[in-house]
């Protein structure tokens, strides 16, 4: 049986296609913006009840007061939020995802990078403080953090021991892709820390010493 041209052309585009993907890599939809938010909506409540759950907030009481402890860490969520928020409007929701009913196909690694929830990520450290010598802070913060990834995303099958907050792991779950971080994402953040007068340095000089009055053991910068 011969095949048709449309199917022979159909055959050679998938073949040229298949031979532009590099190994180690896979090509799959962008990700919509809507369904992404709808899936942060979804994590932010599962959240929200997993940071309570004993099983967790008993990490904190062994270094303070756990009440106090939490209060810090959502007042820098919150911070953090104001800006990702004003970064969306700048760049009309699409951060890394798309508005289109008809997303485009990005190439991406067949293991995605979805790391160890950080205690930069949470604002309780700032990014390099480590490095420069700063004493670190206790386990206990990062296993609270751990702890509540592990509860949220319990019914999600991701890379053990690498589990991050969305919109990583929403285009994880929903199998789609999200484009690199631009030179417009990263001016629209730049941008909205200045006008909100959010500077990640002092904030994160902010939370240490907020989580130190609230008993934690922590060495915190002038």
């Amino acid at each position: 049986m011969k095949l048709t041209a449309a199917i022979l052309c159909s055959i050679a585009f998938a073949t040229t296609f298949a031979a532009d993907v590099s190994e180690g890599h896979t090509v799959v939809a962008q990700c919509k913006c809507s369904d992404l938010d709808e899936c942060a909506d979804a994590i932010a409540t599962k959240t929200n009840n997993c940071k309570k759950k004993a099983e967790c907030t008993n990490f904190l009481k062994e270094i303070g007061d756990a009440t106090k402890i939490m209060a810090c860490l959502d007042a820098d969520h919150e911070q953090m939020m104001k800006v990702e928020a004003c970064a969306k409007k700048k760049l009309n929701g699409e951060l890394g995802c798309t508005n289109s009913a008809t997303p485009v196909n990005l190439t991406i690694p067949l293991i995605p990078v979805i790391e160890i929830p950080s205690l930069e990520e949470s604002g309780a450290v700032a990014v390099g403080e480590q490095a420069s010598g700063q004493a670190e802070p206790p386990l206990q913060l990062r296993q609270y953090l751990m702890c509540i990834d592990e509860c949220t995303h319990d019914d999600m099958e991701v890379i053990p021991g690498r589990k991050k907050r969305s919109p990583a792991t929403c285009a994880f779950k929903l199998k789609c892709a999200l484009a690199p971080p631009s030179d417009s994402t990263q001016s629209a953040y730049t941008e909205c820390q200045k006008e909100l007068g959010y500077d990640p340095v002092k904030g994160a000089a902010d939370s240490c010493k907020c989580l130190k009055s609230a008993g934690v053991n922590m060495t915190c910068p002038n």
